[in-house]
């Protein structure tokens, strides 16, 4: 498994920068605002592409994050409602609620393991 992690990981790399060296050549202006005081110029295209993809990923931080934690209030409130009645509850609901409290205590265990 580890050596063709190895090989996408060249691959990506030898794909960035072959987009790169194409592009070292191809430079544009950039306007920050509307006035000519915040123009920044001849900057290369491949910079600005990069700097809009870490923007984008960056932007999608708080969603990742909000979604993590309705999941963890669900669950939570699902082992609330199911503890119960713990005889109504199907295999599924079981199933998942020992897996959640499973990685709950190795997620535990590894932050205390860490010092």
């Amino acid at each position: 498994m580890m050596p063709l992690r190895l090989l996408w990981y060249i691959l990506i790399l030898i794909c960035i920068f072959t987009f790169i060296g194409l592009n070292l050549g191809n430079t544009s202006d950039i306007n920050l605002w509307f006035t000519e005081a915040a123009k920044l110029k001849d900057i290369p295209i491949f910079i600005s592409f990069f700097v809009m993809y870490i923007l984008g990923a960056v932007s999608v931080i708080p969603y990742i994050v909000g979604s993590g934690l309705k999941k963890k209030k669900q669950m939570k409130q699902l082992k609330k409602e199911n503890s119960l009645v713990p005889e109504k509850m199907d295999r599924k609901t079981k199933r998942m609620l020992k897996r959640n409290s499973e990685t709950q205590s190795e997620s535990n265990s590894e932050t205390t393991n860490t010092f």
